[in-house]
């Protein structure tokens, strides 16, 4: 059979509708209607492993639990199992940029939204205090804006080039703060935020406001590959939940609870045996079923950082009732 294009698009803390309606007071089930009608299975309830994007790319793009969690680290990412395996099958692998420094992934063929700029832990030191701040916010701003909608804009466009197969991996900073969008695009100025990109995690209109429109513009994308590219495999998801309205910290079971709380959502034609699908599987699943790969399904794991010490809280967060 021939080879179906495939399109990974990951929303940055894109929470799940059961967050969204409790914490949020905001129903997402159209979106996630629509979802359905589109050929997607979406799961009742999805957790991310992690809590933190560097770990839970790595668990995804290398289809495995590391053996020591300390080596899990910026080479097993850059150097995944996924690009390499797309690599061998004679897949063009096109990544679009998020500006998230670790992405230096080694099998890309095509780099989309890489706009110029840069960003230096030693600068936000040396200008924190000075007048430059500002203009140097204002300038990551502009250019967050930018990468963001430049990737929404090729993802919409790209499913209808011919040229394949392709891998599609696109890692979108949005919803997660600072909060630059309004509900319909519109440029919205942070109330605060930090030189290193982040704001403060109070604002959750800023989050939900942020979020709608991420899902209108997710949406455009998912509608224009499914006419153009009807065959696609497409993989939806969060890489964590949102830690908007928590302690940042984690202290309490329900702020653990909402931050692996994530949308997961996934298009595999002509595959109806889905009970293992979650984040580690997930592409097990495609090469067992596209390229007669033979890799075993996993359990689920979910680890809590408890004073640096790794704790696994499968269970626990399973039977937890989000109040």
């Amino acid at each position: 059979a021939e080879k179906p294009n495939v399109y990974h698009i990951i929303l940055d803390e894109y929470t799940d509708n059961e967050i969204l309606m409790k914490e949020f007071n905001y129903d997402n089930e159209k979106f996630l209607k629509f979802l359905n009608k589109n050929g997607f299975y979406v799961p009742n309830k999805s957790f991310s492993t992690w809590e933190s994007t560097l770990d839970e790319l790595s668990l995804i793009l290398n289809m495995d639990y590391p053996q020591d969690k300390t080596e899990w680290a910026y080479e097993s990412l850059n150097n995944n199992k996924v690009m390499s395996v797309f690599s061998d099958q004679g897949y063009s692998i096109i990544e679009i940029n998020s500006m998230s420094r670790w992405e230096n992934f080694s099998n890309v063929d095509t780099k989309l939204c890489y706009i110029g700029g840069f960003h230096s832990e030693f600068f936000d030191q040396v200008f924190g205090k000075s007048i430059i701040r500002y203009f140097l916010e204002q300038h990551h701003n502009d250019t967050r804006r930018d990468v963001i909608r430049c990737a929404f804009n090729e993802l919409s466009e790209i499913a209808s080039q011919s040229n394949g197969p392709k891998y599609v991996f696109s890692h979108i900073m949005i919803p997660h703060p600072p909060f630059l969008f309004g509900p319909n695009g519109e440029n919205i100025k942070p109330a605060h935020r930090e030189i290193s990109g982040l704001q403060s995690w109070e604002n959750p209109q800023g989050y939900i406001n942020q979020l709608i429109y991420a899902t209108n513009q997710v949406s455009i994308v998912v509608k224009n590959i499914v006419e153009n590219d009807p065959t696609a495999v497409i993989i939806l998801q969060g890489d964590t939940g949102t830690l908007t309205g928590t302690d940042t910290f984690l202290t309490t079971m329900k702020d653990v609870y909402q931050a692996h709380s994530i949308l997961y959502a996934v298009r595999i034609p002509d595959v109806n045996n889905l009970e293992s699908v979650m984040p580690v599987n997930t592409y097990r699943i495609i090469f067992n079923n596209y390229f007669n790969m033979n890799y075993e399904y996993l359990e689920q794991r979910i680890y809590a950082d408890q004073n640096d010490v790794w704790v696994d809280i499968t269970e626990k967060l399973r039977e937890y009732r989000f109040d």
